[in-house]
């Protein structure tokens, strides 16, 4: 059994609700991490020229076995916004893309920069009969949203995502998983998105500077992307550009990728899909009934039968400030105190932060 308070010291000094901020290293990630820097530190070129393509490697296999994925449909990248950014630049301008009016600003912002035709659809109760009218009326080209909304925390059913694939296929769905990918089994190949991108810092705990895309064939064939650079071949300097080379133009941080690596490894293989998973519904389905018992939340926004582990909380950043003094780390978003509920808290992070709201409502 993991002692979780030994990998993640911060969970004894802090109530840690603040994973949609920033998700934390276990102990045994950053202790791997820091062998390997030290390891460069002293070897320079010979660490990288004898671990850079194991690394890579080793990395994407990891990826494309946990998430179904096939290895060479897989990017790797520092965050997600750089790999949408490259994804949006090769695009046509005539492109009609469906957006969520209150989705994230490195969702949104990208696509109303450029030249798209763009339709927004807000978030309520109607969400996908909405989605589906829109679609249906406008014959769009994209749907391109977050799984988990980084304000409300609604996470959208994969169930009902498949159904609308399955009812528009020629639209095609890009994804930013950030606030998703970690918190549940996930099998690419056989969902409704064509593209799938993630950044590492939050749910599943790698730290800053690393992220992946996973990209369904029929998508990649579709577009001629034209970022490239030395490293976008499959080997240098004079190979043939790989599928995914237009997102790895320059060299990797190849100690991000290797963080990265560590920290699926944690969460995958010693920690367990399934734990995680069981544990972080559990208790947000407590929390979620909780929260709408003492009207926290908006209902003209949140189904109660709906199933997430983000909430945007009524309060100010007064009342933020004062659970932070207790030790409780939330964010503001919104107008709102946001809290996620990552699979190391406990109900007794939740009756902490109920018993400081109760008292301060």
């Amino acid at each position: 059994m993991i002692d979780l308070k030994k990998e993640f010291p911060i969970t004894s000094t802090y109530t840690y609700l603040n994973t949609p901020f920033t998700g934390v290293l276990s102990s045994e990630v950053s202790k791997k991490i820091q062998d390997m820097e030290e390891a460069y530190r002293l070897r320079g070129s010979v660490f990288t020229n004898e671990y850079e393509n194991q690394i890579i490697e080793d990395t994407k296999s990891l990826i494309a076995k946990i998430y179904n994925s096939k290895a060479e449909n897989i990017g790797l990248l520092n965050n997600f916004s750089t790999g949408f950014n490259l994804i949006l630049n090769d695009l046509s301008d005539s492109s009609k893309v469906v957006l969520l009016t209150q989705d994230y600003p490195s969702v949104n912002l990208p696509v109303k920069s450029r030249h798209f035709q763009i339709y927004e659809v807000d978030i309520n109760h109607h969400l996908y009969e909405n989605l589906r009218k829109v679609f249906s009326e406008e014959s769009p080209d994209f749907f391109m949203f977050s799984m988990s909304q980084f304000i409300s925390g609604i996470t959208f059913s994969m169930d009902a995502l498949k159904e609308l694939k399955n009812e528009f296929p020629s639209v095609s769905f890009m994804v930013d998983a950030t606030q998703y990918c970690g918190t549940e089994s996930f099998d690419f190949e056989n969902s409704p998105f064509d593209v799938f991108g993630t950044s590492g810092y939050k749910w599943i705990n790698a730290g800053l500077g690393n992220a992946f895309f996973l990209i369904k064939d029929s998508f990649l064939n579709r577009f001629n992307f034209k970022t490239i650079g030395s490293n976008s071949l499959s080997s240098k300097p004079e190979g043939e550009p790989r599928l995914t080379g237009f997102l790895e133009p320059g060299h990797y941080d190849i100690l991000a990728v290797a963080r990265l690596k560590f920290a699926l490894e944690f969460h995958y293989n010693k920690v367990g899909i399934d734990f995680i998973e069981s544990n972080i519904k559990t208790l947000s389905k407590q929390a979620k009934a909780q929260f709408l018992e003492m009207n926290l939340l908006d209902n003209e926004i949140i189904n109660a039968d709906a199933y997430q582990n983000i909430f945007s909380l009524k309060g100010d950043e007064k009342l933020m400030e004062k659970l932070q003094d207790k030790g409780i780390l939330s964010a503001y978003r919104g107008g709102r105190i946001r809290v996620g509920f990552q699979y190391f808290n406990t109900g007794t992070d939740l009756e902490m932060l109920l018993n400081e709201l109760r008292e301060n409502s």
